[in-house]
């Protein structure tokens, strides 16, 4: 099964074959993955510690990932398991096995996929089983969980006593925080191919904020979910629905008053976020999260390769193509740093002024899936083998 992230199929692969299931298998390399890059590492960050999470996510597409609160890290595996750390030491303080509840016992697991977020004293999370769950941060109790119309594999936006999740068939559903109750629900019409994926909403100034497999950035009340604007990042093109795939799967962007966002097999934006007025557009297609440091744009394309966009102008600032078609997770910054990691396993430390890799080294050989977490001086990486790493800012 470790082959399957090395033939990049799609990147995060196409729903429509898929129907959860990992990646694509095939005898024959399409897109082969890039040799290790040689680097003679400026250094080499110590791990002050690492602790298991269950048995991780195997080989299965996933979107979880740690969250720190106070003195806390919660972090979750694909099987039911939520453990919870102490964030300096890494010892376990509780640990639940969600797949033990009645609503997963007809089901081959609890199929956890979309999370972690801590607000309001509560961890949210959904899973690909169509169940979003609240449990209480102190000991892992489940307060409540609410079934939905479809996978939910990523994280949910919490606001304003409001869990919005967008869910793989298209619908955006809010529950309230306090026993998990329908607010609202909006559906958006689905193209006949899309990929198994979805970008966390986000909410601000009262609206929510999501991306489409219709190539669009979908604007809502979170209050309602009465539908704002539409604004398009991307038109499908091309002969086949293979071709015409233009799903915005990595999470809308917000710096100063502009909205980023990047499309599938289609272009990076920005607008206004306001008016919705179009700043610029450029040619670069991904899925992944992007970051920002400063006045640049990092992004992860979906073949790999790393870019720094000027986000006032939209010129490229850098590339780095080094790591082609190693998986490569969502940037983070970390003090001069871009941070990212690979299929093997591998986190790379690259220079944010010219995207040069300064150091690598392997954490996990179960390999990387997910963007590092960034606290402080500390990133947090969980690996799909199920280890929870704390490594310290060299």
């Amino acid at each position: 099964m470790r082959n399957l992230y090395k033939r990049v199929v799609l990147g995060a692969a196409v729903s429509l074959a898929l129907q959860g299931c990992s990646l694509f298998s095939s005898d024959e390399d399409l897109n082969p993955m890039a040799p290790l890059p040689t680097v003679e590492s400026a250094f080499t960050a110590d791990t002050a510690w690492s602790s298991s999470v269950g048995d991780g996510i195997g080989d299965f597409y996933s979107q979880l990932k740690p969250v720190v609160e106070e003195d806390h890290i919660y972090a979750a595996a694909r099987d039911g398991d939520v453990t919870a750390f102490d964030r300096e030491s890494g010892k376990e303080l509780w640990s639940v096995d969600l797949a033990d509840l009645p609503v997963n016992a007809d089901k081959r697991s609890a199929r956890l996929s979309g999370g972690l977020v801590s607000r309001y004293g509560k961890l949210f999370l959904g899973s690909e089983n169509g169940v979003v769950y609240a449990l209480n941060e102190a000991n892992g109790e489940v307060l409540w969980q609410t079934t939905v119309p479809g996978e939910v594999v990523a994280s949910p936006a919490v606001e304003d006593g409001r869990v919005v999740v967008l869910t793989t068939s298209g619908r955006l559903v809010a529950l309230d925080t306090d026993e998990g109750k329908l607010q609202w629900s909006l559906s958006e019409e689905q193209p006949p191919l899309t990929l198994r994926s979805a970008g966390a909403p986000i909410i601000t100034n009262g609206a929510v904020l999501y991306g489409r497999a219709d190539g669009k950035v979908g604007i809502a009340l979170l209050s309602n979910g009465q539908p704002v604007r539409q604004s398009k990042v991307a038109d499908p093109r091309g002969a086949t629905e293979l071709d015409r795939m233009v799903d915005v799967d990595a999470t809308p962007l917000i710096a100063g008053d502009e909205l980023y966002a990047i499309a599938y097999n289609g272009q990076l934006m920005a607008r206004k976020l306001m008016s919705g007025d179009e700043v610029w557009k450029r040619k670069y297609s991904g899925y992944r999260d992007m970051a920002v440091t400063g006045n640049a744009i990092v992004l992860t394309d979906s073949r790999s390769h790393l870019f720094a966009v000027d986000r006032r102008n939209g010129l490229e600032l850098w590339s780095n193509t080094q790591l082609e078609n190693r998986t490569v997770t969502a940037p983070v910054i970390l003090g001069d740093y871009v941070v990212v990691g690979d299929v093997e396993g591998y986190l790379y430390w690259l220079d944010r002024t010219d995207g040069s890799i300064k150091a690598m080294q392997q954490l996990d050989s179960s390999g990387l899936y997910a963007a590092p977490l960034v606290d402080g001086d500390t990133l947090y990486v969980q690996s799909r083998g199920g280890k929870l790493y704390a490594i310290k800012r060299p």
